[in-house]
């Protein structure tokens, strides 16, 4: 919705998983060929591609979204200071770890609220039966699920999907399961 305003936009997703299956090198690359619509830059290194954000992104205003991000390293390689990018650009930083967006020193941090009740059934339901209400065997260990997940959308179609289609045992099984190893 907001795109148009910037030069450039970026969303660089599961931020996480790239950098562990691919490395910090990867992640910088995409980011530059995304901005710059560049294909042809290439960084040597994790450092050469620092150099590359700062030298050819300071004068833009960009719009750059890393989703996933769960390491300091990350954020220093990819979006490091305010001024490697233009007046009036923004980066947006999702995570886990609250701390690593006090380490970067943010402008500001948006907490996003869980599922109240009704709306995690609800949510559990489409993904678990693919309707808005389970048949009544179903419904205790629904709303059990539900409260394990604790108002997590992900958590919540995570658990929905794995359990779609299968037998009560099935499910009171992997309930069990959570409760053992709840981690």
């Amino acid at each position: 919705m907001v795109s148009n305003q910037f030069e450039a936009c970026s969303f660089i997703a599961n931020v996480r998983e790239v950098y562990k299956k691919y490395g910090l090198l990867r992640l910088q690359q995409t980011l530059v060929n995304e901005l710059l619509m560049d294909k042809d830059m290439i960084a040597q290194d994790a450092d050469n591609g620092v150099l590359m954000i700062k030298n050819r992104l300071s004068h833009k205003k960009v719009l750059l979204v890393l989703d996933g991000v769960n390491e300091l390293d990350q954020m220093k390689k990819l979006a490091g200071e305010n001024d490697w990018f233009g007046l009036g650009s923004s980066v947006i930083i999702t995570t886990r770890d609250e701390h690593l967006l006090m380490s970067r020193k943010v402008d500001g941090v948006y907490k996003v609220e869980g599922l109240n009740c009704d709306e995690a059934l609800h949510l559990f339901n489409m993904k678990a039966f693919g309707k808005e209400n389970p048949t009544k065997d179903y419904l205790e260990l629904s709303k059990a699920f539900v409260r394990y997940a604790n108002g997590l959308p992900l958590a919540i179609e995570i658990l929905g999907s794995f359990l779609f289609n299968r037998s009560i045992a099935e499910w009171e099984s992997e309930f069990d399961r959570l409760k053992e190893f709840s981690e």
